[in-house]
């Protein structure tokens, strides 16, 4: 199931697309060998409990339908979770789509984020699994991703893809200012530019002057 790319705008490009990683169905996988092992030993003791067929046929009847019910209920409905559950990254926003029937979506403009963290279990680590922690200004505040592949690595491509949305952000605003004697990619239009990001909230005071260092030192 990917993410439906009548979704993107226009400009709008594709980073990567994820499921949750393989340990989130790890739990619907033990519930079926349980029903399994259930279902074979329900019916043994049937064939010892009762001696009439039809009696047999009843007790293995109910034993199959409160075992397959348990098994929706604890691994398929799980399961379905995870397969229509999507981490996107595009060149505009961080998504998290989920839902069998209903959708629910949580979108956070790149420009937004001021920070991405990741936590590891020792187990994880090894599993190659981890949760991402995304920081963002406005009221969505902190975001948990959980069971994310590769956790280090989507961390560093979100990072890459905000530094550019940023630079994209500044260009065309840049612009403006060649009337006041500024080339658009000067370091010190870029300066200006990012002087209205700060103001507007769209990046961190850490950020700003984080970035303004690297243009000063252009100057």
């Amino acid at each position: 199931m990917a993410f439906p790319r009548k979704l993107l705008a226009d400009h709008e490009k594709m980073v990567f697309e994820l499921r949750p990683h393989w340990i989130s169905v790890l739990p619907s996988a033990l519930w079926t060998l349980a029903f399994l092992l259930g279902l074979f030993l329900g019916y043994r003791a049937m064939d010892e409990i009762f001696s009439k067929e039809s009696q047999v046929e009843t007790g293995k009847s109910i034993v199959g339908g409160v075992l397959t019910l348990a098994w929706i209920v604890l691994a398929i409905v799980p399961f379905l979770r995870w397969y229509f559950t999507m981490f996107v990254l595009t060149s505009d926003r961080l998504i998290t789509r989920q839902g069998i029937i209903a959708k629910h979506s949580k979108e956070i403009p790149l420009e937004r984020i001021n920070d991405v963290a990741f936590s590891q279990t020792v187990i994880e680590r090894v599993l190659g699994a981890g949760d991402l922690l995304v920081e963002s200004a406005g009221e969505r505040g902190q975001t948990r991703i959980d069971n994310v592949r590769k956790p280090e690595q989507v961390q560093l491509m979100i990072y890459k893809e905000t530094e550019g949305n940023s630079e994209r952000m500044m260009a065309p605003r840049s612009a403006g200012t060649g009337g006041a004697g500024l080339a658009a990619d000067s370091p010190l239009a870029k300066l200006e530019a990012l002087a209205r990001l700060r103001e507007q909230g769209a990046i961190s005071d850490a950020d700003y002057e984080a970035k303004k260092q690297k243009l000063l030192e252009q100057i």
